[in-house]
């Protein structure tokens, strides 16, 4: 029950995350659907310094290919905790909490935000953390399949068991 119960918690918080952040895009984009690249020497001095955090956090975890794009800005949630950096680092604490102080083994929060990412199609989620999830041991057979979405009875033998139980609960 324990992994149940911290899983949820942690689902809730990165879904309550994930609309701030896009929320924040919405809000911060004018014409275009999307965010334009932030980007140094075009930051404020508040958004060079959340810009600056990020990256001496991040790079080192999800590593500088996935981190930022071909201009040189942040990819993903990043970008947008930039364009309002008094919000995004607010952000940035909540994501580290939720990442670093649970009570989920690694391997199990990866298996949780691929599903979520997958259920959501957020192809940042997966490409963000694909490499952490093997970092954290899940299996290599799991990829293709979770990825995929399958049955969580396909998973059976290829997830540890409670593994198995985070990826069954996460679409809940």
């Amino acid at each position: 029950m324990r992994v149940f119960s911290a899983f949820r918690r942690r689902s809730s918080l990165v879904n309550t995350r994930r609309i701030v952040v896009l929320r924040a895009m919405a809000l911060a984009s004018t014409s275009s659907a999307r965010l334009p690249p932030l980007q140094p020497p075009h930051l404020s001095e508040a958004q060079q310094e959340l810009f600056d955090d990020i990256v001496s956090t991040r790079a080192g975890v999800v590593g500088k290919e996935a981190l930022f794009d071909e201009q040189g800005g942040l990819r993903g949630p990043w970008n947008a905790e930039v364009a309002s950096p008094h919000l995004g680092k607010h952000l940035e604490r909540l994501a580290s909490a939720v990442r670093h102080q649970n009570s989920l083994e690694p391997r199990l929060y990866e298996v949780a935000i691929l599903v979520v990412g997958v259920h959501w199609r957020a192809q940042f989620e997966w490409y963000a953390h694909e490499r952490l999830a093997r970092k954290a041991g899940i299996a290599e057979a799991a990829f293709p399949l979770i990825k995929a979405g399958a049955p969580a009875e396909r998973l059976r033998g290829v997830l540890k068991p409670d593994e198995a139980a985070v990826y069954s609960l996460a679409p809940e």
